[in-house]
C-alpha cells in the first residue's frame, strides 16, 4: 500500500472541551495539517466519521465544512466507526484519485444525552421495544455465547468531548511520514442472532486486514482495541489469534468516544510509536456486529 500517515493532532478526552463544535474540529483539523508540514490547499476532500446525535444538535454536517476542510472539496460521511472513514480514504489514495486528504473524527456528548442515544443502536421493530439497556442485551448474547452467567462491569461509561484528525497522503520522497497503513478490513455479523458468535466480526476484520497487509496474527506486536469497554482482554485476543499480553487499551477504556474510537485508538500506538506491526480493531454497534480493523506499521 502507498497511504501515508503525514501528521496528526488530538484533542484528548476531555468531560467537557471548552470550544465550540467547529472550533474544536477546527483545531485538530488544522494541527493535523501543520503537523504534516502541508497546507489547505494540498488536500482535495476529507473523510469523517460522526454522528448527529453524538454532536448534540441536528444536521451538524452543513456548519462544519470550513473546520473539516471540505468547503468546496469532496467529502465523506460515515456513521460509524472512524476506522471506516480511514478505510475509505485509503481507497481513494490508493486508487491514484487523492494525493493527500484529511481523515477526522469527533464526538461532543457534552451537549449530547448518551444515555437517550444508546437505545437507538437497538434494532428498532424487535428489539427496541424490549426496553433493555444496550449493555444488558451485550450480556445476554455473551451469556449464550459462553452458557454461563456474565455480570456488567460495575464501571460506568463515562461521556466525554474528544476530536481527532490526520492527514493520508500518498508515499513520496521527501514528505513526512509518521506510519504506514499497510492492511485494511471489515465484517459485518448477524444482528442479535442467537448462536452468532459476538466477535466473529472483530475476528473476521482483523483477519482481513493482516491478510491485506501480508502479514499472519503472529506477526503483531501489539492490538490496539477501540471501544468494546465491557469485554475482557482475553476473549478479543483469543478472537484475534494473539497472546492476551499483546492487548493494549488506553487509560480512557470506560468511556465512550463515539465514532472517535477506532482513530484515537490508532493514534495512541504513534505517541510515542508503537514499534512493528500494530493492529487496531473497533468494534462498532450494539453487538459488535460491524466491526473495522487496520494494520500500522512505523518506518
Amino acid at each position: 500500500m502507498q497511504a501515508v500517515i503525514a501528521g496528526y493532532h488530538v484533542l484528548p478526552p476531555e468531560p467537557d472541551i471548552p470550544m465550540a463544535l467547529d472550533e474544536m474540529i477546527y483545531t485538530a483539523t488544522s494541527g493535523a495539517l501543520r503537523d504534516a508540514g502541508l497546507g489547505i490547499a494540498d488536500v482535495s476532500g476529507s473523510f469523517m466519521a460522526a454522528s448527529d446525535l453524538y454532536d448534540g444538535r441536528a444536521i451538524s454536517t452543513m456548519t462544519l465544512t470550513g473546520s473539516t476542510g471540505s468547503f468546496r472539496r469532496n467529502e465523506m460521511r460515515v456513521c460509524t466507526d472512524s476506522l471506516a472513514a480511514l478505510m475509505l480514504a485509503v481507497a481513494d489514495i490508493e486508487s491514484g484519485v487523492s494525493d493527500a486528504v484529511i481523515v477526522c473524527t469527533w464526538s461532543k456528548l457534552s451537549d449530547a444525552d448518551r444515555d437517550a442515544i444508546l437505545p437507538l443502536g437497538l434494532e428498532p421493530v424487535y428489539s427496541r421495544g424490549l426496553g433493555f439497556h444496550p449493555g444488558v442485551a451485550l450480556a445476554l448474547r455473551t451469556s449464550a455465547e459462553q452458557a454461563a452467567p456474565t455480570r456488567l462491569a460495575p464501571t460506568a461509561v463515562r461521556s466525554v468531548d474528544v476530536a481527532t484528525a490526520l492527514i493520508l497522503t500518498r508515499l513520496t520522497p521527501g514528505r513526512r511520514r509518521r506510519a504506514d497503513v499497510v492492511g485494511i478490513g471489515a465484517s459485518t455479523g448477524p444482528y442479535l442472532r442467537p448462536g452468532a458468535p459476538v466477535l466473529a466480526p472483530v475476528a473476521k476484520a482483523a483477519a482481513a486486514a493482516l491478510t491485506s497487509a501480508g502479514r499472519k496474527a503472529g506477526d503483531v506486536s501489539r492490538v490496539r482495541v477501540a471501544g468494546m469497554q465491557h469485554l475482557d482482554d482475553a476473549p478479543i485476543a483469543d478472537a484475534v489469534g494473539v497472546p492476551v499480553d499483546l492487548i493494549a487499551r488506553r487509560p480512557e477504556r470506560y468511556v465512550d468516544l463515539g465514532y472517535a474510537a477506532g482513530l484515537h485508538a490508532l493514534l495512541s500506538g504513534l505517541e510515542p510509536p508503537d514499534s512493528g506491526i500494530t493492529l487496531v480493531i473497533a468494534g462498532g454497534g450494539l453487538s459488535m456486529e460491524t466491526a473495522y480493523a487496520a494494520v500500522v506499521e512505523t518506518p
